[in-house]
């Protein structure tokens, strides 16, 4: 039950990252795209993840609209923001902090103030107690551009297998 219960709350905290996927499963023959301004904009707006979000969660959480929710493509209903963002914060709370982050765009489609960035991400989590932990996840994450500032809307989230599964 612990055992699900972390990773659970792994999935939770990688999810909220948004927007985000492997870079293993990347295609290292492939050259880097080319990004517009506008693209590198979205692409910025996300590259940190979660990185800091134990130091300043509210600063991390200000990436999201107040609208913002997240689906783990699979699941029966999506996770609205205030119930994520508190489980998410008990987690850290909890003596949880992420140590590396790794995202790849996969794709960047901009139109006016309305973005989806495709990527891949990895997190590396030391829990509470000095396990670490790696998450792997493709995401899909809508982004709009308020005041100025890309905002993540919507998140959904794969986790690819382990090779261990």
């Amino acid at each position: 039950m612990a055992k699900m219960l972390t990773a659970g709350l792994l999935a939770m905290l990688a999810c909220a990252v948004g927007p985000i996927f492997s870079t293993a499963m990347a295609n290292e023959d492939v050259a880097a795209p080319q990004w517009t301004p506008e693209e590198q904009a979205v692409i910025d707006a996300v590259s940190n993840g979660p990185i800091g979000i134990e130091d300043d969660f509210d600063a991390w959480a200000s990436g999201f609209t107040d609208t913002w929710s997240y689906w783990r493509i699979g699941a029966a209903e999506i996770r609205e923001r205030d119930a994520h963002m508190r489980r998410v914060k008990d987690y850290i709370d909890g003596g949880a902090r992420v140590v590396a982050y790794e995202m790849t765009p996969v794709d960047v489609v901009v139109r006016g103030t309305a973005a989806l960035l495709r990527l891949n991400a990895t997190e590396t989590i030391e829990e509470a107690g000095g396990e670490t932990v790696v998450v792997q996840y493709s995401s899909a994450a809508f982004l709009i551009k308020e005041g100025g500032v890309w905002r993540i809307e919507a998140s959904n989230l794969f986790y690819p297998p382990s090779d261990d599964e």
